[in-house]
């Protein structure tokens, strides 16, 4: 109830927030924010419709490495996806490999993917394959809009909820028990599918 009564206020919230942060650089003509550290360019772009894009590119190569966009719907997830952008920032992040041993351990895996629409979730399945590939294990992976995950979820042992609907966890929860699972902030905003794959295999 809460968040429905400062709905229309969080874009202004942040807005402040952000902006009011040490060595933040804003924008109100652009509606965006932005921030430096040595090896990153950071920006927060506030969009029409309570859509907030975040995004980081490497200085060195101009390489987009962490990105993520989500309606402002929940403050805690609001915060929470803003957090990752700053700790990714800031660098506090290391690489994850692959245990190829919880793999081998599954003969067969059916994973599924869900966000708004489906669409980032595809290309983060996309990479999940890519990462199993060398493995030829027998694990399947999709992607689906919520929306759609009553007419399929039956037939998934697993289903990986991404941050941009992360509010829709509690209710998901209650339907689909265990074999729901969130996909950490930034994880997704990274493309970080070894973790991802090693929290999921870890589980089921």
């Amino acid at each position: 109830m809460m968040n429905e009564v400062y709905y229309d206020l969080f874009p202004s919230l942040i807005y402040q927030w952000v902006a009011g942060m040490c060595h933040a650089k804003a924008c109100p003509d652009t509606c965006s924010v932005y921030f430096c550290s040595d090896p990153y360019r950071g920006r927060i772009h506030f969009h029409e419709h309570n859509v907030v894009e975040l995004a980081i590119e490497d200085k060195r190569t101009d390489e987009n490495v962490f990105y993520l966009h989500f309606e402002m719907t929940d403050m805690k997830i609001i915060v929470d996806h803003i957090r990752s952008f700053f700790h990714f920032l800031c660098g506090h992040t290391e690489e994850v490999s692959l245990d190829a041993s919880k793999v081998s351990s599954h003969e067969q895996l059916k994973i599924l993917l869900s966000c708004t629409s489906g669409l980032t979730t595809s290309y983060f399945a996309y990479l999940m394959q890519e990462a199993l590939a060398p493995l030829k294990e027998n694990i399947t992976i999709d992607a689906v809009s919520y929306l759609d995950l009553d007419q399929v979820q039956q037939d998934y042992d697993v289903i990986l909820l991404a941050p941009q609907i992360a509010y829709k966890y509690p209710e998901l929860k209650e339907r689909y028990g265990s074999k729901l699972m969130k996909i950490d902030t930034l994880d997704f905003a990274t493309g970080n599918v070894n973790h991802v794959l090693n929290e999921v295999l870890s589980v089921h």
